[in-house]
């Protein structure tokens, strides 16, 4: 694939969303909203069992299927996950579903699948030009991450007369909370002094899933996998573990109680044993002015780009490797693109 600065000039570019879990439509629609403010092209494809194409919205285009995102002929490929395949065309940009580096280390499962990462910020970017140092086929470009464009974005309107109590969990049985205080949670929600607003990993066992759902009531409502954002503004503070999704509110200026993580930070509260859970919730709804300073601290250690232009800064990335003439170097990566040809059920060559 060639493309030069006349050539951007001159045709719209084209922009396919790979979405294989729910929590990809929050993450780009950004990109989304930049990609048409300036003229281009954006389809989305979602494959699998996880992605609801329920969560698409009326005025957005979705390809029916792999051979119509091939013979869309893409320019680039966006993709929040961590696989892609191959056979369809386009740079592959990797724009990442968290911010938490720490949960992942150094394993990059999707390594050399990419040609384009676009990250959030010094400690990602540090850590993956060192895991590709001496390779050419992809770039890494610090841009910011793209979700934070949606969420620092959003307009809350309501009020509530109770405090709003957030709690999320990753799903990994070893990282995750949601079994060790499911009891807590169901003794707390009795309780009508606090409104609880429950939201899961995608991932999450199908039967803790449900628990949760069951606790539903006056004093406890579920939101799905697309209404994160939504929760993340109305509640006052969030119960969590070791997933992401507490950066995300931490960013917002807001309390966390953590429970049992893996690397508690002193811009947080944690916990250990769920019989601690309501003490933490009560500290954390009358925090300290030490914590307060120590949150609003957090966010541009994280991350430097807490403009809500990030979805900017990774276009003109793209446009600057179609500019320079781009072309797929990467490995053949035959037995991850065989494993993607399974999972998709798709054998044309």
């Amino acid at each position: 694939m060639h493309a030069s600065p006349s050539n951007i000039e001159r045709k719209p570019l084209k922009f396919l969303f790979y979405v294989e879990q729910n929590y990809a439509f929050d993450i780009l629609r950004p990109i989304q909203i930049e990609a048409i403010n300036q003229g281009y092209q954006v389809k989305w494809l979602i494959v699998g069992n996880d992605a609801s194409v329920q969560y698409l919205r009326d005025d957005e285009k979705m390809l029916a299927s792999i051979d119509d995102a091939i013979a869309f002929k893409p320019d680039a490929v966006f993709v929040p996950g961590n696989h892609v395949p191959g056979f369809i065309p386009g740079i592959k940009v990797q724009v990442f579903h968290g911010i938490n580096q720490s949960k992942r280390g150094n394993v990059y499962p999707e390594r050399g699948l990419f040609d384009l990462y676009c990250t959030e910020g010094p400690q990602r970017t540090g850590m993956l030009l060192k895991a590709i140092k001496d390779k050419t086929h992809c770039k890494v470009v610090e841009t910011g991450w793209v979700k934070l464009d949606a969420l620092f974005q959003y307009q809350a309107s309501d009020t509530f007369s109770r405090p709003q109590i957030l709690f999320s969990s990753t799903f990994s049985a070893s990282l995750s909370c949601a079994e060790l205080v499911y009891e807590e949670i169901k003794r707390l929600s009795d309780d009508s002094q606090w409104q609880w607003i429950v939201t899961l990993h995608p991932k999450m066992a199908k039967q803790t899933v449900q628990k949760y759902k069951n606790l539903q009531g006056d004093n406890l409502v579920f939101f799905g996998n697309d209404q994160v954002i939504e929760a993340l503004h109305r509640a006052d503070i969030m119960i969590c573990d070791n997933s992401s999704i507490f950066q995300e509110f931490l960013l917002l200026n807001k309390p966390v109680v953590t429970v049992n993580n893996r690397s508690p930070l002193d811009c947080f509260i944690n916990i250990t044993d769920a019989a601690e859970l309501k003490g933490a919730i009560q500290q954390a709804l009358s925090p300290s002015s030490n914590l307060i300073d120590k949150i609003k601290a957090y966010g541009p250690a994280i991350t430097p780009y807490l403009d809500g232009n990030s979805s900017s800064r990774i276009l003109s990335a793209v446009e600057e490797m179609i500019a320079d003439g781009w072309q797929d170097t990467k490995p053949r990566n035959i037995i991850q693109n065989f494993k993607m040809r399974k999972k998709l059920k798709y054998w044309k060559y």
